[in-house]
């Protein structure tokens, strides 16, 4: 899911749709405390699946919809947004616009979306995994594998893995499960990018009574996007210090 190349892939390429767009409102510095000041007039919601970011001064849009990612240039000194799905725009023309370009709607139309938890943390994998753990994994990887293909990041975000058992919060077992899916993933055929590594280790952890959050971001120039495994503020199944390169756009 890492790319850098602007050629309107879908999401999974972790790529941007054409060239990006700008507000046409002209923009100006917004003052420390415009969220707190902000008229109620000026808050909007997110639109239905869709997902914004500010990494520097851009605003980042994913499109859930279209399985696509855009970029909003120096938006980020005419809109703030509050980590919840709140937008507050800066005028009632960069609020016109915002609704016009179907990014944002009026607050009661749209619930908040969850706040995403920074990450701090990274698991240490159990290096040496039991057997049986290896191939309940296996097992449950290729299941995951089947039901993968041909699906759209829609379709794919859809798809709640059902957990089954006690939920656990055993960190020791999470260290174990997590390191038996790391042996077993090298058996599995056409594994791919992050977005399937990342499905595939949610489904073994929801099949061992763990809930993880499925956590997508984003970076700029060059663009790139990535996916990881979340529980709380600890990173599964990747480095701390990849995922601290990205800015997080969207929780599953």
């Amino acid at each position: 899911m890492d790319g850098t190349d602007p050629g309107g892939q879908r999401i999974s390429a972790g790529r941007l749709k054409g060239s990006g767009r700008r507000l046409t409102s002209r923009p100006q510095t917004l003052p420390p405390s415009f969220m707190d000041r902000a008229m109620d007039s000026l808050t909007l919601m997110t639109a239905p699946g869709m997902f914004l970011a500010q990494v520097d001064e851009d605003i980042i849009v994913l499109d859930l919809v279209r399985d696509s990612y855009d970029c909003l240039f120096a938006a980020a000194a005419m809109v703030a947004l509050d980590g919840q799905g709140g937008i507050v725009a800066r005028d009632e023309a960069t609020k016109a616009e915002l609704i016009s370009m179907g990014l944002a709607v009026q607050p009661a139309s749209n619930p908040s979306q969850p706040a995403i938890a920074p990450a701090r943390r990274e698991l240490v994998v159990e290096p040496h995994p039991h057997a049986r753990d290896i191939c309940r994994s296996t097992i449950v990887l290729m299941t995951a594998t089947l039901r993968f293909r041909r699906k759209t990041l829609p379709d794919l975000i859809a798809v709640v893995p059902r957990v089954r058992g006690p939920l656990s919060r055993d960190p020791d077992h999470l260290s174990r499960i997590v390191g038996a899916a790391r042996v077993a993933r090298t058996w599995i055929p056409f594994e791919g990018e992050c977005l399937q590594r990342s499905f595939l280790l949610r489904s073994w952890l929801a099949s061992q009574g763990i809930v993880a959050n499925w956590i997508f971001g984003v970076r700029t120039w060059p663009f790139s996007a990535h996916c990881w495994l979340q529980i709380g503020d600890l990173v599964v199944g990747d480095r701390l210090e990849r995922v601290g390169r990205y800015t997080p756009i969207m929780q599953a």
